[in-house]
């Protein structure tokens, strides 16, 4: 539908499934929900997380077999998601909401068995949206920020725009595209529509300028009355500035090539860098915000429109204005060039203490010579582990493919 609609309130013993998208203001919606679970309740409503976490995303990684981020470690247990499960079917006759964006990345055999477990007949799935033109910078510095990757904006953009399409091959597998899996909406909204039919799915389009308008939209879909749902102030997913992207890629850089940043990756190269950044520089809130560059506007551009009028014919309900997606920065804000945000002297000595305080939280030594053994066999053996990495991740990812179609 292109024309604009009003949230409508859902049936009142409907499971509202909340899948995302990434990027489209989740993180603020589910700590409101966590927040008013007590007030939610009082008005019938159930909002359900998966034990020890405010969202239900441990459910939804347990579901497709997946390790709780990223993509080392176990799966999470499977009776995660069973417990989920039941604890919906607990409560037959009230509303229940659950909201994950990590089933976003659910491939269509996942989502045919969530939408068997929790029973089509209650089922009533939520997408929330995004402009692509805002999702590229920040899923970006989500990667940068986690400390998974050094890459310029730039360059990694266009890496991204280069190839679309939401499934790559990998030999004689066919995987997810790690961006375009989640943020080829078009692609997403098709698998779900597959699963439960159009009229079970209603888009939100998330509008930036009004940072209310999403959770008074919740407010009207689950019938909870005006004022229930309130922005906790999270900071979690806070986006970066453009000093503090550089300062990271410079850090992500040293990780990879400095003695040091060896051990620490060696240990575990997620350590909430970000965190460690914000400590030793505090946030100058005055400081430039990434969007994305003039040159790469036309392509951008061209795959936003595509994925509007796909999903502008694919009848599904919508709240708000989906044309509000093809979204593009004024040329004039555009951040033609990043240099010099940060001189090279205060670059280096900010990075240099952002590794220390990084070895000290991981319990790695610095100096003496009892450490010099230890160190240089981390030194030598952070390829190996890498290597071993990247083969066991390959059999897993194997072992998964072979899981979900037996």
């Amino acid at each position: 539908m292109s024309s604009e609609e009003h949230a409508k309130a859902l049936p009142a013993n409907s499971i509202m499934l909340h899948i995302g998208a990434h990027k489209t203001g989740t993180t603020t919606l589910q700590a409101a929900l966590f927040a008013a679970s007590k007030h939610l309740e009082e008005q019938g409503v159930i909002n359900l997380v998966a034990d020890g976490d405010e969202t239900a995303n441990p459910a939804a990684r347990a579901v497709q077999r997946l390790p709780s981020s990223g993509s080392t470690g176990a799966p999470v247990a499977y009776n995660v998601w069973t417990t989920l499960v039941d604890q919906a079917k607990a409560h037959p006759n009230q509303l229940v909401s659950i909201s994950a964006e990590a089933f976003a990345v659910s491939e269509s055999l996942v989502i045919k068995s969530i939408v068997k477990d929790l029973g089509l007949d209650r089922l009533q799935v939520v997408i929330t949206l995004r402009s692509l033109a805002k999702i590229l910078p920040s899923q970006w510095q989500q990667d940068l920020h986690g400390a998974w990757l050094s890459l310029e904006f730039e360059e990694w953009l266009r890496g991204t725009l280069k190839e679309v399409r939401p499934i790559k091959e990998i030999g004689p597998l066919q995987v997810p595209h790690q961006f375009w899996f989640r943020h080829r909406h078009d692609a997403l909204l098709q698998r779900w529509i597959d699963a439960v039919g159009s009229d079970r799915i209603t888009l939100v389009v998330a509008d930036d300028q009004q940072k209310s308008s999403l959770l008074e939209c919740f407010e009207k879909l689950l019938s909870l009355s005006a004022g229930t749902l309130s922005s906790t102030g999270i900071t979690r997913n806070q986006s970066m500035t453009l000093p503090e992207m550089q300062i990271m890629q410079r850090y992500g850089q040293l990780l990879e090539s400095s003695e040091l940043g060896k051990q620490i990756v060696a240990r575990n190269r997620y350590h909430k860098a970000l965190k460690i950044l914000r400590k030793v520089r505090p946030e100058n809130t005055n400081d430039t915000r990434l969007v994305i560059p003039s040159w790469s506007y036309d392509r951008v551009s061209q795959i936003q429109h595509e994925m509007v009028e796909r999903m502008q014919a694919s009848g599904v309900a919508v709240i708000g204005t989906l044309d509000k997606l093809n979204w593009l920065p004024e040329r004039s804000e555009a951040n033609e060039s990043r240099a010099g945000q940060v001189d090279e002297v205060e670059l280096e000595r900010l990075t240099a203490k952002m590794l220390k305080s990084a070895a000290r939280r991981l319990g790695i030594g610095e100096s003496g010579s009892s450490d010099a053994p230890q160190r240089k066999r981390a030194v030598l053996v952070a390829p190996l582990l890498r290597a071993w990495g990247a083969a066991v991740r390959l059999v897993r990812l194997g072992a998964r493919f072979i899981r979900l179609r037996t």
